[in-house]
């Protein structure tokens, strides 16, 4: 009886290492093919939304802050549009040159 029970104990140890190596194998594999890349290209940046952080009109440039992968990144930003962009209005970039944004009213 005793040995019958070491037996069973070994074997499902066996087996837990056994399902835990391969376990382990499949996310190392899954994670190799995920990449991971946290650079803000101009690609990434148009079409976006944006909160208004520091009015802005078509006179006189302001600031607006876009959430990209997860960070929040504050840019310049002009718009060709004649109205007053007030702060927390929401926008979306419609062109970017460097770090300057422009926007148009949503």
């Amino acid at each position: 009886m005793n040995n019958s029970i070491l037996v069973i104990a070994g074997i499902a140890v066996v087996l837990g290492l056994i399902v835990g190596v391969f376990i382990v194998g499949l996310i190392y594999v899954q994670r190799r093919r995920q990449a991971v890349d946290s650079l803000i290209r101009i690609d990434n940046v148009v079409g976006c939304f944006g909160v208004v952080e520091v009015p802005l009109n078509h006179n006189s440039p302001g600031k607006v802050r876009v959430n990209l992968k997860g960070s929040l990144v504050d840019f310049v930003a002009f718009s060709d549009e004649v109205h007053q962009f007030n702060q927390g209005d929401s926008v979306v970039v419609v062109r970017i040159d460097g770090n300057k944004v422009w926007v148009v009213s949503v």
